[in-house]
C-alpha cells in the first residue's frame, strides 16, 4: 500500500494521512478530532479497512484514549457503554438498559453515526480510522424529536447547504470544545442563530453598554464531530449527504 501525505485543514479536525490501494482503489485515513472538553460528540466518517461498516474498536481504539474514557452509542433503542481499560483496548460493554452484551470488535456502527466521548479528564486529541467512502447517504431525522447524528465526510459541512427543506423552529445543536453549545435554529427561510451585540451609549455623559440580540445566518458542523437535531416537523425527514 502507497502512503501519500494529506494535510486537510478544518478548524475541528484534520486528515492526518492517506494511503491508496491500487488493488481496489480505496483511500485510508485518520483523522485528529481535537478535544478540549470531556464530552463532546464524535462523528463516523469511515468504513472499516475492508470497505465493510466499522466496528467501535477500529474506529477509535488509539493511544490517544485514556484509561477510564468511555463511548456511548444509541442503537435501535438502546445506549451501549464502552470502557478504555487499562491494557488500551476497548472492554466488552453491556447496555444501559440491558438487552444482553456486546464486545467492542463485534459492535458495528454506521457511517454517518454520532458517538458520545466521555473522557476521564478534559482535554487531548481523538483519532478516527477508517477507509474513506465517498458513496451519497443518508440520514433519518425523527418526527418530533432529538436525532444524534454525525458529518458523514472529511470536509465541514454548512447547514445551509444541506439542511434544506426544514421546518420553522427547527433546531441543531453542536457541541464545543468549551463544554457548551451552539444552537442554530431555522427561521422559516435560513439557518442561523441569534448573538448579543453590544451598543455603547452615553446617557447625561455617562457610557452604558446595552445588548441587542442579532439574526446571524449561518452554521458549520465541523468534520469529525456531530450534533443533536431537534424536529419540529410531524412526520420523518431525510437528509442527502
Amino acid at each position: 500500500m502507497k502512503l501519500r501525505l494529506m494535510i486537510c485543514a478544518a478548524a475541528a479536525s484534520t486528515v492526518l494521512f492517506a494511503g491508496d490501494n491500487d488493488a481496489t482503489s480505496a483511500t485510508y485515513a485518520v483523522m485528529n478530532v481535537t478535544n478540549a472538553y470531556t464530552d463532546t460528540v464524535i462523528a463516523v466518517p469511515w468504513v472499516g479497512l475492508d470497505g465493510s461498516t466499522i466496528t467501535i474498536s477500529n474506529l477509535v481504539n488509539t493511544t490517544t484514549l485514556a484509561e477510564g474514557d468511555k463511548l456511548y452509542m444509541y442503537d435501535n433503542g438502546t445506549w451501549y457503554e464502552y470502557t478504555k481499560s487499562s491494557s488500551g483496548i476497548w472492554t466488552g460493554a453491556e447496555t444501559i438498559t440491558p438487552e444482553g452484551t456486546h464486545t467492542a470488535e463485534s459492535q458495528v456502527v454506521a457511517r454517518g453515526s454520532g458517538l458520545i466521548l466521555k473522557r476521564a479528564s478534559a482535554g487531548g486529541t481523538v483519532l478516527l480510522c477508517g477507509r474513506v467512502d465517498s458513496n451519497a447517504i443518508q440520514t433519518t431525522i425523527a418526527a418530533n424529536g432529538k436525532t444524534l447524528f454525525a458529518n458523514p465526510t472529511a470536509a465541514d459541512v454548512d447547514l445551509n447547504t444541506k439542511f434544506t427543506g426544514a421546518t420553522n423552529g427547527d433546531a441543531i445543536m453542536i457541541p464545543q470544545n468549551d463544554g457548551g453549545a451552539d444552537i442554530y435554529t431555522f427561521n422559516g427561510t435560513e439557518w442561523g442563530k441569534n448573538t448579543q451585540v453590544a451598543h455603547i451609549r452615553v446617557f447625561n455623559g455617562v457610557e452604558r453598554t446595552t445588548y441587542q440580540n442579532q439574526w446571524q445566518k449561518g452554521g458549520t458542523i465541523k468534520a469529525g464531530t456531530g450534533a443533536w437535531y431537534e424536529s419540529k416537523a410531524n412526520e420523518n425527514r431525510t437528509i442527502n449527504w
